[in-house]
């Protein structure tokens, strides 16, 4: 009994006890649960591990038996590939030489025979020789010939040559140029000495130089006027037409007159009007400044002058009437009491040019640039009042 009451004493340290212990336990709650949690994890994260580790282990065996499987197949494909390509490439060999052995056989026997292509080769070379002989043979004859067609051009020429050379032979008392007589050796042309050749050239009749040319006398166009018509306009030529032939003109018998007379017209030609309208248009264009002034232009302009200085002349003196008294003296300088000026005095002459006037429109005229007014007039330069 005296124990019960002993206990009843102890019953709030109990209670102290206790409500210590659940308070310790209470503060030790979050450090169990993140023990507990950090257990937990490790334990799963082992398990993973262990799981993951062999499905890797799985997925590899896996893949090694597949690639495998496939590397086989590959390889045996690709050496199936060249086998075939081997027992291709030796069975084209055995075709080639095939087609060209049976090739050869047929060309040897139906194309390319060889005893025929070596007679249509000795065909061919001799047919060769043969053109080259011809065409050697027919050059020869065309060179005599023009070799002869040019010594009879030059035989031509040397028998007219030397028919206008009979002055030139020798006379009975006077030994000609081409046979001297201080030389046994005579000049020689065609294997023939050139006196024969002036002696049988020569013939009785006058030299060419002092025969008379004929004229043709040219029939004038209808409706034309020999008063002011040139040598175009008589012959009935355009003037603005390329050099024309001089109709019915025969060649002179000397060479040296034939080559004037033969020539073309070098037209156009501008008629006797149309050449003096342009001499007295030329004189009053072209004469220089002096001849186109008057004669006594520069004493004009100096009179001139001395009297637009004597009316712009000042005095330096100021007016007085005539009899009254000076209340000074004159000055001693032309200077003294002249008022100062800006600028001197200009008159109208000094202008080279007009002042320029803004906004003025332009001056338009009725005649054409590059003309003066004296072309235009004319009428008096002519004598007959045309063009």
């Amino acid at each position: 009994m005296a124990h019960f009451f002993l206990m009843q004493g102890k019953m709030d340290e109990v209670a102290k006890k206790l409500f210590a212990a659940a308070q310790e336990a209470n503060d030790a709650l979050p450090t169990e649960v993140a023990a507990v949690t950090k257990i937990q994890s490790v334990h799963r994260a082992s398990q993973i591990r262990s799981v993951y580790h062999a499905v890797v282990a799985a997925a590899q065996l896996i893949q090694r038996i597949i690639r495998g499987c496939l590397g086989r197949r590959r390889a045996k494909s690709v050496s199936i590939e060249r086998t075939n390509k081997l027992q291709l490439h030796f069975f084209h060999h055995c075709a080639c030489t095939i087609q060209r052995l049976w090739r050869g056989w047929w060309s040897r026997l139906h194309v390319h025979d060889f005893y025929m292509r070596r007679d249509y080769l000795v065909k061919v070379e001799q047919r060769g020789k043969w053109t080259q002989d011809f065409l050697s043979a027919e050059h020869k004859e065309k060179l005599h010939a023009a070799k002869m067609e040019e010594e009879v051009k030059v035989r031509e020429e040397f028998d007219n040559l030397a028919g206008d050379l009979h002055h030139l032979m020798s006379t009975s008392s006077i030994p000609g140029v081409y046979n001297p007589p201080y030389s046994d050796l005579l000049p020689k042309a065609f294997e023939k000495p050139i006196e024969d050749h002036l002696r049988d050239a020569c013939r009785v009749q006058l030299p060419k130089a002092l025969r008379r040319p004929r004229h043709h006398k040219l029939p004038s166009p209808k409706g034309s006027t020999s008063y002011g018509a040139s040598q175009a306009e008589k012959l009935g030529h355009d003037l603005g037409a390329p050099p024309q032939e001089l109709p019915e003109r025969a060649p002179f018998f000397s060479r040296t007159a034939s080559t004037g007379h033969l020539r073309k017209v070098q037209g156009p030609f501008r008629s006797r009007e149309q050449i003096e309208v342009a001499n007295i248009k030329a004189a009053n264009t072209y004469r220089t400044i002096q001849a186109s002034s008057p004669y006594d232009a520069v004493e004009a302009d100096r009179r001139m002058q001395e009297r637009i200085s004597k009316l712009a002349r000042s005095s330096p003196v100021d007016f007085m009437a005539p009899g009254s008294v000076k209340d000074r003296h004159s000055p001693v300088s032309v200077h003294v009491g002249l008022p100062y000026k800006e600028r001197p005095l200009s008159l109208r002459g000094d202008y080279v040019e007009l002042p320029k006037i803004r906004d003025k429109p332009p001056f338009f005229t009725a005649l054409g640039q590059g003309k003066q007014f004296s072309d235009y007039h004319e009428q008096p330069m002519l004598p007959h009042g045309q063009v």
